[in-house]
């Protein structure tokens, strides 16, 4: 009870169908599955959705987040670029955008804060746009996030799932640590489900799904990776020290696992492990999981060929055993090619 009094002054409308997917540029380059599993699991909710199409002109686009961050791109552009995807959604029928990004998440939610607070700002991108790529703007009726989605349908999910959070051997609920990106509740709050400090995106999902959710100092911590300090090589240190504060304070609670909803978020805590325990001899060994790639381990889906676990630093196998997830005895990322007969190898 006292923790849906905390919540509920965040709580915010999320759309049950109509869903225009716009895709995340590191998402797509660190984690390939996570998108199609989004897909996937809208298909087996029987949800509309909708992404750009063949056509150049329907196409998606990075929403230039990490660029106008980086102070390599103009907000203007920005404003054009998600005006452009904006008008898309729009032509295919969809009011409703779904960010696989946090930093897009934000972005969009960025530009449609500008439209509604500056004077003449949406004439002035309506024109430039028409002037760009003969589009129009139009307003979305939502902008949120697909965790958002996965969170509203937590219970009809956990309805279809094989298998639970639960440790096998000891029926015990699984111990995880959810982190969520700065950009999905921290920079507009209200639009998040439970504003910085309370957000339940991910621990209702670990509820939901059997686990036990970790509190820990440095709960909300971020995980460092920014845009500045990843992007250059003298802030690298940057990034790496705030990943290890957050180890360090979750270790004495030994997490099973640690759930995000951050493709940035996972690569960095995922892909730091790894240099944390080479500079330092630290060695967490906590897999780190997308609540997109939890939901399809959970559901039964091919931990290789459909979650891409194998593009994971800390291996993930562990986990599954715990659970009791079957593993493939030869994932297709292992196979190797037929050989080539002498007469048809290329020279």
């Amino acid at each position: 009870m006292e923790h849906e009094v905390f919540t509920s002054s965040y709580q915010k409308p999320i759309p049950d169908d109509g869903y225009y997917l716009t895709p995340s540029c590191i998402l797509g380059a660190f984690s390939p599955s996570t998108e199609p599993l989004i897909s996937r699991v809208y298909d087996l909710l029987g949800r509309r959705w909708a992404m750009g199409g063949l056509d150049p002109g329907s196409q998606n686009t990075c929403c230039s987040g990490i660029s106008v961050h980086g102070d390599v791109f103009t907000i203007e552009s920005t404003l054009l670029t998600v005006g452009r995807m904006w008008s898309i959604a729009a032509d295919q029928g969809f009011e409703n955008i779904t960010t696989a990004c946090v930093t897009s998440f934000a972005i969009h939610h960025e530009c449609l804060d500008l439209l509604e607070t500056e004077p003449g700002l949406e004439e002035k991108i309506d024109g430039l746009l028409f002037e760009a790529c003969g589009r129009h703007l139009v307003i979305p009726k939502s902008i949120i996030h697909c965790s958002d989605v996965f969170y509203r349908y937590r219970a009809e999910l956990a309805g279809l799932m094989a298998h639970r959070l639960v440790d096998q051997q000891t029926g015990e609920p699984l111990k995880v640590v959810d982190h969520v990106g700065c950009h999905y509740n921290k920079l507009f709050q209200q639009q998040s489900v439970g504003g910085s400090e309370y957000c339940d995106v991910l621990t209702a999902m670990i509820r939901a799904w059997g686990g036990e959710e970790v509190d820990y100092p440095e709960r909300r911590h971020c995980c460092g990776m920014g845009f500045r300090q990843c992007m250059i090589q003298p802030n690298r240190s940057f990034t790496m020290a705030c990943a290890r504060k957050k180890f360090e304070s979750m270790a004495p609670f030994a997490p099973d696992l640690i759930i995000t909803n951050c493709p940035g978020c996972w690569q960095v805590l995922d892909h730091e492990q790894w240099a944390v325990k080479e500079l330092t001899g630290s060695d967490f060994q906590v897999p780190v999981l997308s609540y997109a790639q939890l939901a399809g381990l959970l559901l039964g889906w091919d931990p290789y060929d459909v979650v891409g676990i194998q593009t994971h630093t800390v291996p993930v196998e562990p986990l599954l055993d715990r659970i009791g997830i079957p593993q493939s005895a030869s994932p297709e990322y292992l196979r190797e090619d037929p050989p080539v007969p002498a007469g048809e190898r290329q020279t």
